[in-house]
C-alpha cells in the first residue's frame, strides 16, 4: 500500500513546473481508454516515494526523446500494484490521450502474459479493431509504434516478469510515463532507457499499525494497541496481509483483535519465519479468512483456483459449484468482502496471484473434486460458446458431445453482436479452457471447445489465437480417436496456416485432414480438406491444379446432396476460372452461387465480390456495382473487414476500368491497411497494383 497523495499540507506538485504538464492540461477534449484500476481505500506510508516519483518525473522534462520510465521493485504482495495505482491515478489528468493497463503476469500460476497478447490488448483499446491486428508480433510492435507516435499516453505496466517483456510494451511518444512493477530490479531497463528505480521495503510496525487503523477505524485500534502491533509484526509488514486480516475483522465488528493475534500466533509457530518467508505469511493470513467462510463459499474459492484463465465471471463461477448464477453472485461478494478475490468491475473478478495459489492448495490432494471443477468450468465454456454457433452457417454436421455437468442454467444471447461481443471477452478464458483440456487429458472437451471457438476466428480472424487453438484440438482430437474430428481441426489448422501465407504448414494439414476424412469415411469433412488444398493452390497462383482441386470438392458437394457446399464450391471454381481468362463460365458459376447460396448472408456476399470482379472483366461495370454495392454492406455489418477489404479492391478495379487511376488508387489505399492488418498475403498483390498505377 502507500501514504496520502502528495498534497498542499505536504508534498506539492506544483513546486517544479513541468512543462509537458501544463500543456497537456490546456486540453479540454479527450477521448483514449482510461483502463487504471482505482487507489487502494486504504493506501498508506508510501509519501517518500510519491515525492520522489514527482520529483523524477519532474527531471524528465528536459528529454523528450523517449518516455519516461518508474520502475518500482520489490517483493511479492510489499504494495508494488498499490504505489503504481495510486501514483498513476495522481498524475493521469496529464495524459488526456489515453491510460492503458496491463498484467503482465510476471509471477502468476497462468504464466507471463505474452508480448503480442498485450500489444493486442492495447492497440484494440487505442482503437485498432480486432480484426485489424497483425498476426506476427514484429508487425505488431510495429503498429504499437505507429499508433503512439503521437499521443503521450499514462502506461502501467503491473507485474513485470523481466526487461524483454517490458520493452515491445513501450510507446513511441517521449511525453508518455510508463509505471511499471516488478518482483525483480530488471537492470537492463535501468542501464540502456534511463528507468528510475524505486523500491519498497516492508512496512514497520507503525505504518502496519496505522493501516489497520484506517481499515478499522483509530478507536477500534487504539483499545487493542499491544495486539494490533502483534498483528502487524506477524503479518511481516506486508500490505496484502495486513489488508486481507483487515477485512476480516471489518466484517466481524465484535471480533477482538485479540483473537485474530492468537491465530496468526498459531501460524507462524507451524511455518516458517514470516519476515522471510512471504508466501507464508500471507497463507497465515489468507487461511484466517478461508476458515471462517460458509462452506459453500469455500468450495467456490477452492474450486475457481482451478480456473484456467486469467479472469472470470459469474456464469463460470456457478458452473464451477453447480449452483444458480444469483447464488454464485453473492457468494462472489463474500469473498471479495474478506480480501480473497478482487472485484474488476462489470462481474469481473480475479485472484492476486499469491490467492490464486492458496485457493488451489485447497484441493490438493482431492483429485475428485478437483476433476469436477474443472469438467464443470470447462463444460461450460463449451456450452456458452455453441450458443454463438448461429453467428455462422455451419458447413458440417457437428459431432455431438454428452455433457457431464451441463450448467445449471443455460446461456442464450439476444443478437449476433452480443453473442460475438462474448466471445472476444471470454477469448483468452476459452484458449486457457482448450490448454486445460489436454492438460487433465480430456481430449473430447478439448477439441470440441476448440470448434465451437470457429465463430469467433471466422468473423475476428485472431489468426495466432487461431493456429494455436486448432494445433492443440488436433492432439486432442486423436488421443480421442476420433478420425472425424481430426480431419476437422486439421482442416481449421490449414485455414489458420493459410491465411497467414504459410503454404506448406496448410497443405501438410490439408492432406492429413483428408487422409483423416477417409479414415473415418466422412466426406462431408473431405469436401472441406479439398477445398482447402484448392484455395492454397489459387493464393500460390497455381491455377490450373486449383480448378482441379475445385472441381473435385463440387463433384464431392454434388455426390453428397449438399447444396450449401456445391454453393461454396462454385464461389472458388469462378473466382478462379476468371483469372484465368474464362469470364463467361465464370460469370455463370458465380451468379448460380449466389442463387444456390440464398439464406447465407455472408456467402451471398462472397460470391457478390467475385461476380462482380467477373463482370467488371467482362465490361458489364453497371452489373459489377449492382452486385459488389449490396455485398459490402452485408460485409460491413457482419464485422468482416477482410471482405470489405476485398469488395474495397473490386470497386478499385470498377474505377480502372472507367479511366480513373484516382479514384482506383484512393479505394486501394483503404484497402491495403486492412490486409496488412490481418497479415494477408493479398497485400502483397495489391501493392504490386498500387505500383502499376
Amino acid at each position: 500500500m502507500g501514504g496520502p497523495l502528495p498534497g498542499d499540507s505536504e508534498v506539492s506538485t506544483t513546486q517544479v513546473p513541468r512543462q509537458r504538464s501544463v500543456v497537456r492540461l490546456t486540453r479540454q477534449v479527450s477521448s483514449g481508454p482510461r483502463q487504471l484500476p482505482p487507489a487502494p481505500a486504504h493506501f498508506t506510508n508510501r509519501t517518500a516515494e510519491l515525492t520522489l516519483l514527482e520529483k523524477l518525473l519532474a527531471q524528465d522534462d528536459t528529454d523528450t526523446d523517449r518516455p519516461s520510465l518508474h520502475l518500482i521493485s520489490g517483493q511479492g504482495g510489499i504494495g508494488k500494484t498499490a504505489l503504481a495505482t495510486a501514483w498513476g491515478r495522481h498524475v493521469g489528468d496529464r495524459f488526456p490521450d489515453g491510460h492503458l493497463w496491463a498484467d503482465l503476469g510476471g509471477f502468476s500460476t497462468n504464466g507471463p502474459l505474452s508480448v503480442s497478447e498485450a500489444l493486442g490488448r492495447f492497440l484494440r483499446a487505442l482503437g485498432v479493431p480486432p480484426e485489424g491486428l497483425p498476426a506476427d508480433v514484429e508487425e505488431l510492435t510495429a503498429l504499437y509504434r505507429t499508433t503512439t507516435a503521437e499521443r503521450p499516453l499514462l502506461l502501467l505496466l503491473d507485474n513485470a516478469a523481466s526487461a524483454e517483456q517490458v520493452l515491445p510494451l513501450l510507446p513511441s511518444s517521449g511525453e508518455s510515463l510508463v509505471i511499471v512493477t516488478s518482483r525483480r530490479r530488471l537492470g537492463r531497463l535501468q542501464t540502456e532507457h534511463r528507468a528510475k528505480l524505486i523500491e519498497l521495503a516492508p512496512f514497520g510496525s507503525a505504518h502496519s499499525a496505522e493501516l489497520l487503523g484506517r481499515a478499522l477505524g483509530a478507536e477500534r485500534v487504539g483499545a487493542e494497541t499491544d495486539q494490533a502491533r502483534t498483528i502487524a509484526e506477524l503479518c511481516g509488514g506486508l500490505p496484502i496481509a495486513l489488508t486481507t486480516v483487515s477485512a476480516k475483522l471489518a466484517g466481524r465488528p465484535k471480533m477482538s483483535l485479540e483473537k485474530i493475534a492468537t491465530e496468526l500466533g498459531n501460524e507462524y509457530r507451524r511455518l516458517a519465519t514470516l519476515s522471510t518467508k512471504e508466501a507464508q505469511s500471507v497463507e497465515a493470513s489468507f487461511n484466517l479468512s478461508y476458515d471462517e467462510l460458509p462452506s459453500d463459499a469455500a468450495a467456490l474459492y477452492a474450486a475457481l483456483g482451478l480456473h484456467p484463465g486469467p479472469d472470470f465471471g459469474v456464469g463460470v463461477a456457478a458452473a464451477s459449484i453447480a449452483v444458480r448464477p444469483e447464488v454464485a453472485d453473492d457468494l462472489l461478494d463474500q469473498l471479495v468482502d474478506v480480501g480473497l478475490l478482487i472485484d474488476r468491475g462489470d462481474d469481473r473478478y480475479t485472484f492476486h496471484d499469491l490467492a490464486r495459489l492458496h485457493a488451489k492448495e485447497k484441493t490438493s490432494g482431492n483429485e475428485y473434486d478437483r476433476d469436477i471443477a474443472v469438467r464443470r468450468m470447462l463444460e461450460y465454456y463449451l456450452s456458452t460458446a455453441s450458443a454463438t454457433a448461429g453467428l455462422t452457417t455451419p458447413d458440417q454436421d457437428a459431432i455431438p458431445y454428452r455433457y457431464e455437468y451441463r450448467p445449471p442454467t443455460r446461456v442464450s444471447f439476444d443478437s449476433s453482436e452480443e453473442a460475438l461481443a462474448w466471445l472476444e471477452l471470454e477469448r483468452e478464458n476459452l484458449i486457457a479452457a482448450v490448454e486445460t483440456a489436454r492438460e487433465w487429458q480430456l481430449p473430447e472437451l478439448g477439441w470440441q471447445l476448440a470448434a465451437a471457438m470457429w465463430p469467433l476466428f471466422l468473423l475476428r480472424k485472431h489468426y495466432p489465437d487461431f493456429l494455436r487453438v486448432s494445433e492443440i484440438a488436433v492432439h486432442c482430437a486423436k488421443a480421442w480417436g476420433n478420425a472425424s474430428a481430426e480431419a476437422l481441426m486439421r482442416n481449421r489448422s490449414g485455414a489458420a496456416c493459410r491465411a497467414t501465407g504459410r503454404y506448406d504448414d496448410a497443405v501438410r494439414h490439408y492432406l492429413a485432414g483428408r487422409d483423416a476424412a477417409r479414415r473415418g469415411e466422412d466426406e462431408v469433412v473431405e469436401i472441406r480438406s479439398v477445398e482447402g488444398l484448392g484455395l492454397v493452390a489459387l493464393q500460390q497462383g497455381r491455377l490450373d491444379e486449383a480448378i482441379e482441386w475445385f472441381t473435385e470438392d463440387h463433384l464431392l458437394s454434388e455426390r453428397q446432396d449438399r447444396p450449401h457446399d456445391v454453393g461454396l464450391a462454385l464461389i472458388n471454381l469462378g473466382a478462379t476460372r476468371a483469372r484465368t481468362g474464362q469470364v463467361e463460365t465464370a460469370i455463370a458459376d458465380l451468379a448460380r452461387a449466389r442463387d444456390v447460396l440464398d439464406g447465407d448472408d455472408y456467402n451471398v456476399a462472397r460470391a457478390r465480390i467475385e461476380l462482380g470482379r467477373a463482370l467488371t472483366a467482362s465490361g458489364d461495370l453497371a452489373g459489377a456495382r449492382a452486385e459488389l454495392e449490396p455485398a459490402r454492406a452485408t460485409m460491413e455489418a457482419s464485422g468482416s473487414r477482410f471482405e470489405v477489404a476485398r469488395a474495397l479492391s473490386a470497386f478499385g478495379e470498377i474505377a480502372e476500368a472507367e479511366g480513373d487511376p484516382e479514384e482506383a488508387r484512393r479505394l486501394y489505399d483503404k484497402a491495403l491497411p486492412i490486409f496488412v492488418g490481418l497479415g494477408r498475403p493479398e497485400a502483397d498483390a495489391l501493392r504490386t497494383r498500387l505500383e502499376q498505377l
